[in-house]
């Protein structure tokens, strides 16, 4: 999964998407925890077990099935781009677009645990170089080069800031 290919994904993508694909069909927690770990050093355990609540949280708040590639597949299905697209939006700290992709996944309002969970992964991959490369804005604003200057929303989702501000406060 992380071999030194010529994909067009990043990293980061790569991780993830193998990562949800691995715990969403239960193949196995302790490979996408070495992935991780390898990726993260001491802080991709944790990680992994945030992505483990995250894929929990979908299965059990979700009200629609999500169609997923099987671990390998080179081929991301539209829902696994949203799931990319939500954790690039928590990088780029866009939390009102992150809410939207959320309820888009759930087909319902998504719980604040669900919310603090993808900010903690999002956060611990941006602080060990794994960035994602995924669009967060709104389509009625111009797109720019790099995530900084995607401005975060003005009204930021409280659970996402409590945990950022925690995960802050704790590892950095």
């Amino acid at each position: 999964m992380l071999d030194d290919d010529a994909s067009p994904q990043l990293h980061g993508e790569r991780l993830l998407i193998g990562a949800v694909r691995r715990l969403a069909r239960q193949s196995g927690c302790a490979g996408a925890q070495a992935h991780f770990e390898q990726a993260c050093g001491w802080a991709g355990a944790e990680a992994c077990r945030m992505l483990e609540a995250f894929v929990q949280q979908l299965a059990l708040h979700g009200r629609r099935r999500l169609v997923l590639s099987l671990p390998g597949d080179p081929e991301v299905t539209a829902d696994e781009r949203a799931i990319l697209d939500v954790f690039g939006c928590a990088q780029a700290e866009a939390y009102a677009a992150m809410d939207d992709r959320l309820a888009t996944l759930l087909g319902a309002e998504p719980p604040a645990s669900l919310g603090a969970a993808t900010c903690i992964v999002a956060e611990t991959l941006a602080i060990h170089g794994c960035l994602l490369e995924v669009q967060c804005w709104d389509a009625s604003t111009t797109p720019s080069s790099t995530a900084a200057q995607w401005a975060p929303a003005a009204a930021t989702t409280w659970p996402c800031q409590m945990a950022r501000a925690n995960f802050r406060r704790l590892f950095t």
